[in-house]
């Protein structure tokens, strides 16, 4: 399963540097940062949500990448075609989790409530048990966004 997200990782990120991006930025973004342990540099592709015109969330399993950002981290994001620098920070807190999908829902952001990694219902605000349920296979990194580049 690595070796084939490895692969399509570096078909992706170069898709969404390239002049045709929008074919998959408008539900993918790149988050280029510095191993929080390792120190080496990374640059992958992952699904996000506009929160606001300032943030954006990313939703991911319970491991991987965004253990990075227990602490707040400085990022630079690859978003809809721009730039930005930006600051992540984790929430893995089952009941923060939990109440923050509720909240993007309620804020019409569809995508979320068709997102099949979450598992909600599609057209109403998920009940408490159904966010819950989302936020048991899920954390978030809040992505603050710092300035254009």
């Amino acid at each position: 399963m690595a070796v084939a997200f490895n692969a399509a990782n570096r078909l992706v990120v170069p898709l969404l540097r390239s002049p045709v991006h929008r074919v998959v930025s408008g539900r993918l973004m790149v988050v280029s940062y510095t191993g929080a342990k390792s120190g080496r540099s990374f640059a992958i592709p992952v699904a996000y949500y506009a929160f606001s015109p300032d943030e954006v969330w990313a939703f991911g399993a319970r491991t991987g990448w965004m253990s990075n950002f227990r602490l707040s981290r400085p990022v630079s994001l690859r978003l809809r075609g721009r730039d930005y620098r930006a600051e992540g920070l984790l929430v893995d807190n089952r009941t923060e989790v939990s109440d923050l999908v509720i909240e993007l829902v309620e804020r019409g952001v569809t995508s979320a409530s068709q997102d099949p990694f979450l598992g909600l219902p599609k057209g109403r605000i998920p009940t408490r048990a159904e966010a819950d349920a989302a936020a048991d296979r899920a954390r978030i990194v809040r992505f603050a966004l710092d300035e254009q580049l």
